[in-house]
């Protein structure tokens, strides 16, 4: 069958070769055929294009283009209010006498457009996330939907072209070639062509001029040269009016730089000097966004909707509002969350208050549909109505009110509802009973929370003898999602971070009352706080997405200093940096850097290996010796005085790695894909390792015990092995997650991405469906789990007698142990 196809197409080929020119027609299609009835009117001023030529249609829509030896497809900018009746491309053909392409009008805003955009799906299963996708652009009235590129291969592309196109999703569908999507045939396009048309081409919504580019290289030779994209551009753009906003699309981020120009032999373009405001891309299975310095440019990128990205980013299709001056918003939409809605605050768990004020907090998100409102309703014991409040929202996930309480039955039990209404006008419904009783601060003073884990060892051991009812003393939401900034405490408060891959403006740290909650102060950053913080001497540092490194004191917020860092490209910087005697190990490949804690000089900058992918593990330090890494590359041993390379570990699974190494008696244990390794810190060879068949892909690290050693997997939840013989003990499975940040990791994973902390006989520990749990350690059976609402990915904290738990809606929740 291919060999037929690839016959055809070059057979078209040839006769594209032959033809000296194309005309046709660009008409309004009242009757959707495809074909210019006598009462049907021609459309003027259409853009049409051969590949190299662009022109424009005249009053009775007709067109003339030259053609050139290599045509291989006719096709027109859609204008901004219209659908194609039939393609946007009609492929070259000698018997052809006329092109024509039919319009109909399709109703949409003059002053802005909305899209949503598909990245790197790689697959040939139909799964939730596509009738989620179909079904947001039809609930929020999308212009159109853009799948960026890694479609994936021959089976890939064909699932796509049968499944995700413009009838089955009810919208214009636009693709972009990807560097898998050029496979083997008579050129690398060649299927891509069979199946999308054009692999680069222009069409118009709202106020915009969207331009798809293609690939530069991928699996297989194109036969596009850069000459013929920047011909086209430069023709496409000449015909553009200079006062709309241009977007592009492309799988790959073209600069990191400030200057978007393509280069090709002699001729060239500069598409800052085009109106360029965006550049949405995909390939690095990330969720990450930037301005590019002072042009006003935005990049953006998205991990896959199917399944985890690389650097375990969330599971996603994201939503483009685009007005005059380029991106005015963008959503992320979580894929496979179908009517989550949790009440946090109050409920049987416990009440939270601010001061003599209850706090009503609740959790409320679903796919396809957006949460519109939520309402919070109290009952006595008898059924009356005592309060009713509107929520308002925090995040995306999050809604929240203060309310004041009745002044007596402070023991009596109440009866809370909530209603979350979507966009789509159905209603989520839940119910809880609770008590108006404040949650006692307990006496119990303990040492400072200063890393992830507690220390730059990653040990995961608390040093409480048990963990008790788990009651909720306090909650408070920063305003943005928190992905993996483990809360930090020292001087009696909590610190944390929220993200902000969309440059919606919600990245901050927050610094919070470590027994009230109250917000001590916030301070804005660049970019995400993606991971965990440092606390050091009354100095708190972290490090955001792209690599400015950020020096606060801890008592104020204020700002002591900032640092830039050298990093120039991507990927985005996501790891967990740490802190130790007076200096700051923050950064990755060249960007890896000591800084000192005291005035953010440079001690030492690493030279000795470059590139990998982000990899979300945290850095371990102990006896003079930093552990760092990059996913897809290498374990790394520096020498913690100098920065050189000691040792580098690849094999055995341990450059696919997301997860934070440990060290336990002096031994470190570090996790492979598949396998648990105990390494030789001084040579890094292995001492041991035990296989893992539910996949270490996680950012977790190994919780070592002297008798056990538990890992938490992407799809099996905990499992612990005897650390002596290295059998397995016992499995733990949580709830499906609500999405799925693991690599590659789809339905259906019970997965954990924080660390356990080890409490006496119990382990804690927050999974990515929503609860946190008790289990028994040395059974594995669950003593306990309380409904948070959201994933939970950052490391706990305990800190003063109370575990602090981070999750994904930005709620930092506070509960008695």
């Amino acid at each position: 069958m291919k060999k037929i196809l690839f016959a055809f197409l070059s057979c078209c080929t040839w006769h594209a070769a032959m033809a000296q020119g194309f005309s046709g027609n660009v008409f309004l299609d009242s009757n959707a055929n495809g074909k210019q009835d006598a009462a049907e009117a021609g459309m003027p001023g259409i853009r049409v294009s051969d590949g190299l030529s662009v022109t424009v249609t005249d009053q009775s829509g007709h067109f003339q283009l030259p053609g050139h030896s290599r045509a291989r497809f006719i096709f027109i900018t859609t204008p901004a209010g219209y659908q194609t009746t039939k393609e946007f491309y009609i492929r070259t053909d000698s018997s052809l006498t006329a092109y024509q392409f039919g319009l109909q009008p399709r109703s949409g805003a003059t002053d802005k457009a909305k899209f949503v955009r598909l990245a790197d799906t790689e697959t040939t299963q139909f799964n939730n996330w596509v009738t989620e996708a179909k079904d947001f652009a039809r609930n929020e009235n999308a212009d159109f939907m853009i799948h960026t590129g890694d479609i994936c291969y021959e089976k890939g592309m064909a699932f796509h072209a049968q499944h995700i196109n413009t009838k089955t999703m009810g919208l214009p569908v636009y693709y972009c070639i990807g560097n898998h999507d050029l496979v083997k045939g008579p050129y690398g396009e060649a299927l891509y062509e069979s199946l999308f048309g054009p692999v680069f081409y222009s069409f118009e919504a709202g106020p915009a001029h969207f331009i798809v580019t293609p690939m530069r290289y991928g699996d297989y030779q194109p036969s596009y040269t850069l000459d013929d994209v920047v011909k086209w551009l430069k023709n496409d753009l000449a015909h553009t009016d200079p006062a709309k906003p241009v977007i592009v699309f492309n799988h790959d981020l073209l600069t990191y730089d400030t200057l978007f120009a393509l280069k090709a032999g002699n001729d060239s373009i500069n598409l800052n000097e085009h109106n360029l405001k965006a550049w949405i891309y995909g390939h690095w299975h990330i969720n990450f966004a930037r301005t590019h310095g002072n042009s006003g440019i935005r990049s953006l990128c998205a991990a896959p909707p199917p399944d985890g990205g690389i650097d375990n980013s969330a599971s996603n299709f994201d939503v483009v509002d685009i007005d005059k001056n380029g991106i005015s918003l963008v959503q992320r939409r979580y894929t496979y969350v179908e009517n989550q809605l949790t009440l946090v605050s109050p409920s049987v768990n416990g009440t939270a208050f601010d001061q003599d004020k209850m706090v009503v907090s609740v959790n409320a998100y679903h796919t396809a549909s957006p949460v519109k409102a939520v309402r919070f309703r109290m009952f006595d014991k008898k059924g009356d109505l005592l309060r009713e409040l509107p929520l308002q929202p925090r995040t995306d996930w999050n809604w929240g009110a203060t309310a004041v309480v009745p002044a007596a039955g402070k023991n009596d039990v109440y009866t809370a509802t909530v209603e979350a209404t979507l966009s789509t006008g159905r209603i989520l419904f839940t119910r809880d009973t609770f008590r108006l009783t404040k949650t006692t601060l307990p006496a119990i003073k303990s040492a400072a929370w200063p890393e992830a884990l507690q220390n730059a060892q990653r040990t995961g051991v608390t040093g409480l003898s048990g963990a008790g009812n788990l009651l909720l003393k306090w909650t408070a939401n920063l305003g943005g999602n928190i992905w993996k900034s483990s809360p930090i405490a020292a001087e009696g408060k909590i610190f944390a971070g929220t993200i902000d891959d969309e440059e919606n403006k919600q990245c901050r740290i927050t610094a919070l009352d470590a027994a009230t909650g109250r917000v001590y102060w916030q301070f804005p950053t660049g970019n995400s706080i993606k991971h965990s913080m440092s606390y050091s001497n009354g100095v708190l540092l972290a490090t955001d997405a792209e690599g400015v490194t950020y020096a606060l004191e801890a008592a104020t917020g204020k700002l002591r200093w900032k640092h830039q860092g050298n990093q120039q490209s991507l990927p985005g910087y996501n790891s967990g940096g740490v802190a130790q005697d007076g200096v700051y190990y923050t950064g990755s490949g060249n960007n890896l850097q000591a800084l000192d804690i005291r005035t953010g000089q440079v001690k030492w900058t690493n030279h000795d290996w470059t590139g990998g992918e982000g990899t979300p593990a945290s850095m371990a330090f102990h006896n003079g010796q930093l552990i760092t890494g990059a996913n897809w590359s290498h374990l790394f041993a520096h020498d913690a005085a100098t920065g050189r390379v000691q040792w580098k570990r690849s094999d055995e699974g341990i450059r696919f790695r997301s997860g934070t190494p440990a060290f336990f008696d002096n031994k470190l244990y570090v996790h492979g894909i598949n396998k648990l390794h105990v390494l030789e810190p001084a040579t890094g060879k292995t001492i041991d390792s035990i296989p893992v068949t539910a996949e270490l892909k996680t950012m977790t690290a190994p919780l070592v015990t002297a008798q056990y050693i538990i890992t938490c997997t992407a799809s099996g939840g905990m499992i612990a092995f005897d650390k002596q013989t290295k059998a397995q003990l016992w499995q733990f499975k949580p709830g499906e997650a609500l999405f799925y940040t693991a690599p590659y990791t789809t339905p259906s994973s019970a997965t954990i991405e924080s660390t356990p902390l080890l409490a006496g006989n119990h382990l804690l520990v927050g999974a990515s469906d929503g609860y946190v749990y008790v289990v028994e350690v040395t059974t594995g059976k669950m003593i306990r789990r309380i409904a948070v609402g959201a994933p939970v990915f950052a490391d706990m904290a305990v800190y003063n007698g109370l575990l602090y738990v981070a999750d994904f809606s930005g709620n930092v929740n506070a509960y008695t142990l």
